[in-house]
């Protein structure tokens, strides 16, 4: 209202209540909003749609792990193997086709350290090698030969390498698939 008194034409009168109107309109208004963000369906609405952005994100996660982009490198499924026979006191060598992933892109390979399992199920180091060449973009074939470690049982081994990188300035550390082989009585017989 403009004036201390209330108007007295028709039309003064619908203007001082639409005035009224208003103002009570958006008073509700904010109430109401308020009510319905804190109490209200709104705030259920709200927490559901956290929920999903989280859902969304551990399924991001999750599909990222299958597709092993979480990881330095990828390596080709059924292509991680030791070429066989092994005699003890042998080398082995270690196959496996391997590319890197966008996660890896910065990250140049230090080193790599075989770890043997034999029927002890005890984790040993076999020995360690520096990097030769860097795993491509694109599968990469790799043929590293590792020494396993001495006190190794004849019979099944199995074998794994754990890769170290340096990826922006820090040390990161990734593994490639277990490869399982025979692990034969050495020395290898003559003529073989």
């Amino acid at each position: 209202m403009t004036s201390d008194e209330f108007p007295k034409t028709w039309r003064g009168r619908v203007v001082e209540a639409a005035k009224l109107i208003g103002a009570l309109s958006i008073i509700c208004g904010f109430f109401g909003g308020a009510w319905s963000i804190t109490y209200g369906p709104l705030r259920d609405f709200l927490d559901q749609w956290a929920a999903m952005q989280i859902n969304i994100a551990q399924l991001q996660d999750d599909m990222a792990a299958v597709q092993g982009e979480d990881r330095v490198i990828r390596e080709t499924p059924g292509m991680t193997y030791v070429a066989e026979p092994v005699y003890q006191g042998e080398n082995i060598r270690f196959n496996f086709v391997a590319e890197r992933t966008r996660l890896g892109e910065p990250c140049i390979l230090i080193q790599s350290q075989s770890i043997f399992t034999d029927a002890y199920n005890v984790p040993t180091p076999g020995s360690a090698r520096l990097a030769a060449r860097q795993v491509d973009d694109r599968p990469t074939p790799l043929q590293p030969t590792f020494t396993p470690p001495p006190n190794l049982r004849p019979g099944r081994v199995t074998v794994y390498l754990i890769l170290t990188y340096q990826c922006d300035g820090k040390t990161v550390f990734d593994r490639t698939s277990t490869a399982a082989f025979e692990l034969l009585e050495g020395p290898r017989p003559k003529g073989e």
